[in-house]
């Protein structure tokens, strides 16, 4: 069982943390485009510092309220501490946010044209013949148990593990096209999205948003007779943006540990 570690209200004489402080700190660290890690780096950085400024003015005989406010205000406006953090964190924040965000526009417009506009333009231009559905002639329709047969899979894996154990009855580009093409696919998605939204932080949002996204796609290919429905296609594409989302923790883990604290930087 590890020690425990002292509280910050052991490190001030005893006294409680005030809540005034901690829901300023929050204020200024909350907005700040950086790691969980690197915000609890910076929160403790702050309070031990704003800790140390009560102090003094409680030494001078000033109330504990009073004293409390009077730190604040010498610490500074939360908006300007804000954007100071930020531009030591990352001087050219602006520049980089607008071009990831040229990025993923070209990456959703690549994808949304491959999976589904360019397949529409094909039906259009040749409406003799469909490589994307199979529905044979006796068939009652393509929500019959034959058509489904042919364009659906609901097993998970079943399309995966045909692919990856008979592949002397496919084409290497095909069994390519249908399991790792699967996964690079969303690979974009998991980095760009917790990049660009704060709210694909956690890793459970982006799973969930990834599989109905992948769910909405497979559904418009069969609904609209340009693909099959695989639930494969599914569990592959979300594993791509799972593999996403580690690169870019990983990638903000990295920069954190090579910029050291941002806070000491800004307030020195």
């Amino acid at each position: 069982m590890e020690p425990d570690q002292p509280s910050h209200s052991s490190l001030f004489g005893g006294s409680p943390v005030d809540q005034n402080i901690e829901s300023y700190i929050r204020g200024i660290v909350s907005r700040l485009n950086c790691s969980e890690e690197e915000k609890r780096d910076i929160m403790d950085e702050m309070r031990d510092h704003l800790q140390l400024l009560k102090s003094e003015y409680l030494r001078q005989g000033l109330a504990e309220e009073e004293a409390t406010r009077k730190a604040l205000e010498s610490f500074g406006e939360p908006k300007q501490l804000t954007r100071g953090l930020q531009a030591s964190m990352f001087p050219y924040e602006k520049a980089f946010r607008a071009g990831a965000w040229i990025c993923f526009a070209l990456y959703a417009f690549v994808v949304l044209y491959k999976l589904l506009f360019q397949r529409i333009i094909t039906r259009f231009v040749d409406t003799t013949r469909n490589p994307y559905f199979f529905i044979p002639s006796e068939a009652e329709g393509y929500f019959s148990q034959t058509v489904l047969k042919l364009n659906a899979n609901f097993i998970p894996f079943h399309n995966t593990m045909e692919y990856l154990t008979g592949a002397h009855r496919y084409d290497m580009s095909v069994i390519i096209h249908n399991t790792l093409g699967n996964i690079l696919i969303f690979l974009p998605l998991g980095f760009f999205l917790p990049l660009l939204l704060r709210r694909y932080g956690k890793l459970s949002k982006l799973i969930v948003d990834s599989m109905i996204l992948s769910f909405a796609i497979e559904t418009l290919q069969y609904g609209l007779r340009i693909g099959q429905f695989d639930v494969d296609d599914i569990l592959l594409n979300t594993f791509g943006s799972v593999l996403g989302f580690l690169l870019i923790t990983i990638m903000k883990h990295l920069l954190a540990l090579s910029k050291g604290s941002s806070f000491r930087k800004i307030a020195n």
